[in-house]
């Protein structure tokens, strides 16, 4: 394909890998340095029908940004800058390419912070974050980045440049268009700007409670405790045993093993003796760490992905599902049941305190790894939760979606979801045969 009309915006040609081991394999990379050169891509490949991958960091895990051999991939690392950080308003304007890290250092520095703080948050491109709707760590007390997005300016798939949302709290303006864009996973638009809300840092001085658990069971107990005494943690988080010793093992992080595993709870001081009585009888060791102790502990924990792949040798599925928090101690026996049908151990990491649990499956075997994982998904479906919390859906779990959607909400609300991507992108050049697309074409066919 002749690129001639678009040789002046900085290109090049190489095949990339996601952090899942998705091959990448697009005609040419385009590395936009403002809006005005997205614009000219996303009219050049809709003029010749070609489909268009935006691209953060490549931290996806669902195979959201896959492409062979026939697209453009718009890399947006070169649109990294802060716009503006409104200390009265108390928001935060960037460009999509700049990295979450990056971010959190630069509002620290003025006395603020954005809470969503996905595992990859010192990889991963707050561009990406958003699209994928990321979570993270503190999610339990502060949600996903679908909770902190105000404003968003995106390029349709026509050209278009809109923005929309506002910079305020409250705006009751319409319909909510901007998180339609939050979560979409680069299927409706590419996202050049975006208005983040941001709160001061805490004064409350906070600790981190790390609990070696008896057995993997009581994690579920106690996070239900917690609820039932009305606690609140900034952090609740939990490493099984086995990620525990890939930690020490990889990363050389001199944990104590014990066969529960570790639970980190983030909590302000003055709650920590709340939290004790709730891991009465159900731990071996409690430690209350601060500054940095918790953090080195808080640094672990996001890196306990890295530290699996490693031991996996990539073979494998990061799984990603929610569940009520009521339903925690049975989705934990019941992820149990499923290990040892399997004969297999799963390396669960979890963002425990909502629900949201990442069993790791590691089996050579690719059909029968599928088939663990697709079991999975389905008791989370069963016991009224989702097959996906942060990770998204991108290729992998398209029709678990359709599943879950066709058996809570109705197959009607999956067809609504499809007409909104045919209207703002009939072309079908935006990330096609993903997400939304991909999992109405798994309903319709199951059902033909």
């Amino acid at each position: 394909m002749d690129f001639k009309e678009l040789e002046d915006i900085e290109h090049k040609i190489e095949e990339r890998e996601d952090f899942s081991g998705e091959k990448v394999r697009p005609l040419i990379i385009f590395f936009p340095k403002n809006e005005e050169e997205v614009v000219r891509i996303v009219k050049f490949a809709r003029k010749v029908k070609i489909p268009i991958i935006p691209w953060g960091s490549g931290t996806n895990l669902t195979g959201a940004a896959s492409c062979d051999k026939n697209c453009i991939l718009i890399d947006m690392s070169k649109m990294n800058k802060i716009l503006e950080i409104n200390d009265v308003d108390w928001y935060v304007r960037v460009q999509p390419g700049i990295k979450l890290i990056d971010l959190f250092e630069e509002l620290e520095k003025k006395g603020f912070m954005l809470p969503p703080d996905p595992a990859s948050f010192f990889l991963c491109s707050v561009g990406g974050a958003v699209a994928e709707s990321s979570g993270g760590m503190k999610g339990v007390r502060h949600g996903s980045f679908r909770e902190w997005v105000l404003a968003l300016r995106v390029v349709l798939p026509d050209g278009e440049v809109i923005k929309v949302g506002e910079p305020l709290r409250k705006n009751r303006a319409g319909y909510d268009l901007v998180h339609l864009f939050v979560g979409s996973e680069g299927t409706l638009g590419v996202i050049t700007e975006i208005w983040l809300r941001i709160i001061p840092l805490p004064k409350r001085k906070m600790v981190m409670i790390s609990a070696l658990l008896k057995d993997f069971e009581s994690v579920g107990e106690v996070i239900v405790g917690l609820r039932k005494n009305r606690i609140l943690p900034e952090l609740s988080e939990y490493v099984d045993a086995d990620v525990v010793r890939a930690l020490n093992k990889h990363l050389n992080a001199n944990l104590k093993e014990t066969e529960g595993g570790m639970l980190l709870i983030s909590i302000e001081e003055d709650m920590v003796n709340d939290v004790l009585k709730v891991l009465e009888g159900k731990t071996i060791d409690v430690k209350v760490a601060e500054g940095e102790e918790a953090e080195k502990l808080y640094s672990l924990r996001a890196q306990a992905a890295i530290a699996v792949k490693a031991e996996s040798g990539n073979v494998f599925y990061a799984e990603d599902i929610v569940v009520p928090v009521s339903k925690l101690p049975e989705a934990i026996r019941r992820l149990k049941e499923i290990g040892r049908k399997y004969n297999t151990k799963f390396y669960v990491i979890s963002h425990i305190g909502d629900g949201n649990l990442h069993p790791n499956i590691i089996i050579e075997d690719k059909d029968t790894r599928e088939r663990a994982f697709e079991e999975i998904a389905r008791m989370a479906i069963e016991l009224g939760g989702s097959v996906s919390g942060e990770h998204g859906i991108g290729v992998q779990k398209a029709k678990l979606m359709a599943e879950q959607i066709a058996k809570h909400n109705g197959i009607r609300v999956l067809d609504l979801m499809y007409q909104i991507k045919k209207l703002i992108d009939p072309d079908d050049i935006m990330n096609p045969n993903k997400y939304v697309e991909l999992a109405y074409k798994f309903l319709n066919n199951s059902s033909n």
